[in-house]
């Protein structure tokens, strides 16, 4: 069974979970949630910060392996821009 409910959005664009939503995924308050925009409407899901940090990291090592090595970042734009 899939669990729905109904809420109204409120003057600041605000929108309540009930309870029992909040506690099927099991958000507390102050956690933080994403909403995503899709064919169907807006999917809100609890936000995974590990996710988002294991993306980064990701992302950091990438630039870490094409960096040019002993430059600060000062340097690098500053050279980058003499050409």
């Amino acid at each position: 069974m899939t669990l729905t409910a109904v809420s109204k959005i409120g003057p600041k664009g605000q929108i309540v979970l009930k309870k029992k939503l909040r506690e099927e995924v099991g958000l507390q308050e102050g956690e933080m949630i994403e909403a995503q925009v899709t064919k169907e409407g807006i999917l809100i899901r609890p936000f995974d910060a590990d996710k988002l940090m294991k993306s980064l990291e990701e992302t950091a090592a990438k630039v870490t392996a094409k960096w040019p090595k002993g430059l600060t970042a000062v340097e690098a734009v500053r050279r980058e821009r003499r050409y």
